[in-house]
C-alpha cells in the first residue's frame, strides 16, 4: 500500500521580503524533487512537493505546517543543501516536536556530503546519499513494518544504538530512459513561470576544484537517449502551453558533441519551435555542433570560464586554457546564439595580476561576440565536499563544526580580505559591464568594444529595454 509522502526544499539563507525572494522564484526549480516525485508516485504513493526555496523562514513553515495539518503525511523527505541547512536544522525540529511520529528522510547534497554530522544532531531522521528514488520507495516500504530493517536498503544512513550506520553504497540508476519523466506540474502549473527545467543526463566528470561532485556518483554521466529528451520537450510544450524556453540544465551537456547533434536533429525532425538554453563547458565544442544548435533553436549559452588567468584555471581543475575561450566565442560569433560566461571572483591563487587576466581575456571575448556583463560578480563560496573547502581547512579558516551553525555559507577569503575581493568585483563590473559607464573608467572601457557593442543591440528585438535600463542607470550618476 503506497504511503502518503510530502517532498520539501525550505528557504534559502538571506530570504526576507527582498527582491530576491519575489524574482527568482520563477527561474529554475529543484529537478532531483520533480524526479523524485514522480517515481515516488509511479509506485503508488500520494505526493506532493513544496519548493519554498524563495519563500521566507516563516512563510516555508507556516505552508509545510498547513500541508502537514491537510494532507497527514506518513512521511517527510527534505532536500539539504549547504544554502538551505539552517532553515532545514529549524523544520526538522519544528516537524519532530509536533508531529513525533512522522519518518523524516534527508536527501541533497549536503546530506550526501555531511550525512554523519546530521544524523548525530538529528538521530531520529535518516540520510538518503545520492540518487534517491529507489532508495525512499525501499525505505518507505520498511519504515513501517514491525521490525524494520534499515540496514538491507542500500544507499542510506542511519543513527542506532549511539552510533552512525552507513549502509552499502547504492548501485547507479543505468538506463535513465527507464525513470518516468520528471513531476513539473508543481512548478510550471503558476503561468508567471515561462522557463521549463530540463535534465538530458546525470553526473560530471569533471573536478573542479570549488565544485560539490556528488560523491556517490564517481564522476561517472549516464545518459537519456535522444529520443527520450525529446520527447519530454514535447511533452512539457503540450501540457503548458505558457512556456517560452525549456533550459537544460547538465552538469556537462557538451561532453559528447556527437550526442548533442543528435538531440539537436530530433528537434528539427519534429518541428519543435521552443526557445532552448543549456549550460556547457568550452572543450569540446565543435563548429558543426554550434551550427546544429542554431538550427535547433538555442538561443543561449552559458558556458563555465571562472578566470581568464592559465594558471587558475589549471590549479581549479578547470581543464580549459584561455585560449579554447577564444576559439568558443569565434564559433558562436556569426550564430544568433548568445555565449555568456560565468566568472568567480576569489578563487585560490587570485590577486590583482590574476584579475587584470580575467578583464583582458573577457574584453577579447566581447570584441569577438559582445555578451552584457553583470554589474556585480560572485564571490567563491566554500561547500563542503569540495577542494576548496579542504583548502580552507589546512588553512585553519574553517572546521565542520561551522555547517551546525546557522552562520550563512561562507566566502572564501583565506587569501584575500572581504575588502580587497569586492574592490575586485569593483574593478571587473567598472571594465567589463555595460551598466557601468557611469564611471569615467566604465565609459573608456565600453568605448574599446563599441563596434561589438552596437552590433550586439541591433540584433537583439529587446534591444530597446536594454539600452533604457542602461540610459536609467547611467543618469542616476
Amino acid at each position: 500500500m503506497g504511503k502518503r509522502i510530502l517532498l520539501v526544499t525550505t528557504s534559502f539563507e538571506g530570504i526576507s521580503q527582498n527582491k530576491l525572494a519575489k524574482t527568482s522564484e520563477y527561474l529554475h526549480y529543484p529537478m532531483g524533487l520533480a524526479y523524485l516525485h514522480s517515481y515516488l508516485e509511479s509506485v503508488g504513493n500520494s505526493v506532493i512537493t513544496l519548493a519554498l526555496n524563495h519563500k521566507t523562514p516563516e512563510e516555508c513553515f507556516k505552508i509545510v505546517h498547513k500541508n502537514i495539518h491537510d494532507f497527514s503525511p506518513e512521511i517527510i523527505g527534505i532536500q539539504v543543501l549547504t544554502a538551505t541547512r539552517v532553515s532545514v536544522y529549524s523544520l526538522i525540529e519544528q516537524i519532530h516536536e509536533r508531529y513525533p511520529k512522522i519518518k523524516i528522510i534527508l536527501g541533497g547534497i549536503h546530506t550526501t556530503v555531511m550525512y554523519k554530522q546530521l544524523i548525530e544532531k538529528f538521530p531520529f531522521v535518516i540520510a538518503v546519499l545520492g540518487e534517491g528514488e529507489l532508495t525512499i520507495d525501499e525505505l518507505s516500504r520498511e519504515l513501517f513494518k514491525k521490525k524494520p530493517n534499515l540496514k538491507k536498503i542500500d544507499g542510506i544512513a542511519f543513527f542506532d544504538n549511539g552510533e552512525a550506520i552507513r549502509t552499502r553504497p547504492r548501485e547507479l540508476i543505468k538506463n535513465l530512459d527507464e525513470l518516468p519523466f520528471p513531476k513539473h506540474e508543481p512548478f510550471l502549473n503558476d503561468p508567471k513561470r515561462t522557463s521549463a527545467c530540463l535534465l538530458t543526463s546525470r553526473g560530471c566528470p569533471f573536478a573542479c576544484t570549488f565544485c560539490c561532485l556528488n560523491p556517490e556518483s564517481k564522476r561517472i554521466v549516464r545518459f537519456r537517449s535522444p529520443q527520450n529528451v525529446v520527447d519530454e520537450m514535447e511533452y512539457l510544450i503540450k501540457k503548458f502551453p505558457h512556456i517560452k524556453e525549456i533550459f537544460i540544465h547538465d552538469d556537462s551537456f557538451f561532453i559528447h558533441n556527437k550526442r548533442v547533434i543528435e538531440i539537436c536533429k530530433e528537434i528539427i525532425q519534429r518541428k519543435i519551435k521552443i526557445d532552448f538554453v543549456c549550460s556547457g563547458r568550452m572543450r569540446p565544442i565543435s563548429k558543426e555542433m554550434v551550427f546544429y544548435l542554431e538550427k535547433a533553436g538555442f538561443k543561449r549559452v552559458l558556458l563555465g570560464l571562472e578566470s581568464g588567468a592559465e594558471e587558475i584555471l589549471k590549479s581549479c581543475g578547470k581543464g580549459i586554457l584561455p585560449e579554447d575561450a577564444i576559439k568558443t566565442f569565434k564559433l558562436f560569433k556569426n550564430t544568433s546564439i548568445s555565449p555568456k560566461v560565468f566568472l568567480i571572483v576569489g578563487l585560490p591563487g587570485e590577486n590583482i595580476k590574476t584579475v587584470w587576466e580575467t578583464i583582458r581575456l573577457v574584453k577579447k571575448l566581447q570584441k569577438i561576440k559582445y555578451m552584457l556583463a553583470p554589474d556585480d560578480f560572485g564571490l567563491l563560496t566554500i561547500y563542503p565536499g569540495t577542494v576548496v573547502y579542504e583548502i580552507a581547512k589546512k588553512k585553519g579558516f574553517i572546521d565542520e563544526t561551522y555547517w551546525l551553525s546557522d552562520k550563512e555559507t561562507p566566502i572564501y577569503t583565506a587569501e584575500n580580505s572581504y575588502e580587497k575581493l569586492n574592490y575586485f568585483k569593483r574593478l571587473m563590473a567598472e571594465n567589463l559591464s555595460l551598466y557601468k559607464i557611469k564611471t569615467i573608467r566604465g565609459f573608456s572601457s565600453q568605448l574599446e568594444v563599441l563596434p561589438s557593442v552596437v552590433r550586439y543591440f541591433l540584433k537583439r528585438e529587446k534591444s530597446p529595454k536594454l539600452m533604457l535600463n542602461v540610459v536609467k542607470n547611467f543618469l542616476k550618476a
